[in-house]
């Protein structure tokens, strides 16, 4: 036949294809192996832990939502402009719902922790949040109960890696209600007996700082007015409650991860 090659030459390029063509598989199964142990062994987030303490003399903090996030993620709110209806619902009636699966859908959030306690004058809640190197930062935001719109809130603050970070929150208004400081406008229980009247009926539209209790309306200053600040954050890392190798891969500078020598010969 014409072309036709001899029949061990032929032989020996198949060989040498079939070696090839087995390098090659195996070459593209250990690269897929050792992807797969790569995933298998991503490291969970850290755990912080933030404790709240309530300085108002006569008013009660409702449960906070706190996020844990990049600097990518939208901000809780900007002072000057208006509120979101997920904030507004929570500073009006502290309810965390809106908050909760708004932030829980952000790409740049990490974790969305609800603290289940509302917080007494001069008591404390404790919480646990999770952390990474890439979502560091901690926004909250918890009602001031005996208020219109008020609340108190951490914008963006870093976890700390070392040591402990201490916040002082003052009052914010939402101005999304007005401030009329009436009993049936404010989910909280009336003082006894209710006092008549009622303060401004002007909806300031931007978020500002809270200008307190004016006693106008159903709940007399003495008892329920504050002097900023309304409440003290701190934030600790938890190496305790933290899975092995999470505050090693959260924070690098600061627990530097143990290098393997086990390989090494003398």
């Amino acid at each position: 036949m014409i072309g036709a090659m001899p029949y061990a030459e032929s032989m020996g390029r198949f060989a040498i294809v079939g070696v090839f063509v087995t390098l090659h598989w195996v070459g593209t199964g250990s690269h897929l192996s050792a992807q797969q142990v790569q995933e298998t062994q991503q490291v969970e987030p850290a755990v912080a832990t933030v404790t709240v303490t309530n300085l108002a003399k006569g008013q009660i903090l409702t449960p906070a939502v706190f996020i844990t996030h990049s600097d990518a993620a939208p901000p809780l709110f900007v002072p000057g402009e208006p509120s979101s209806t997920e904030l507004s619902a929570l500073a009006e009636q502290g309810s965390t719902s809106g908050l909760v699966n708004k932030f829980s859908a952000e790409p740049d959030v990490l974790a969305v922790t609800v603290l289940s306690a509302f917080v007494r004058p001069t008591r404390t809640a404790t919480v646990n949040v999770e952390f990474d190197s890439d979502h560091r930062l901690i926004s909250s935001a918890s009602m001031i109960e005996m208020t219109n719109d008020g609340f108190v809130s951490l914008l963006g603050v870093e976890v700390p890696c070392v040591g402990t970070s201490t916040y002082f929150l003052d009052g914010w208004d939402a101005g999304s209600e007005a401030n009329t400081e009436l009993c049936s406008q404010i989910p909280a229980p009336c003082p006894r007996p209710p006092r008549p009247g009622s303060c401004s009926v002007t909806v300031e539209g931007a978020v500002h700082i809270h200008s307190g209790i004016h006693g106008c309306g159903g709940f007399p200053p003495e008892v329920y007015d504050w002097r900023n600040p309304v409440a003290k954050i701190t934030i600790q890392v938890a190496p305790d409650l933290s899975p092995a190798g999470a505050l090693e891969a959260a924070c690098p500078d600061a627990y530097p991860a143990s290098s393997d020598t086990s390989g090494d010969e003398s």
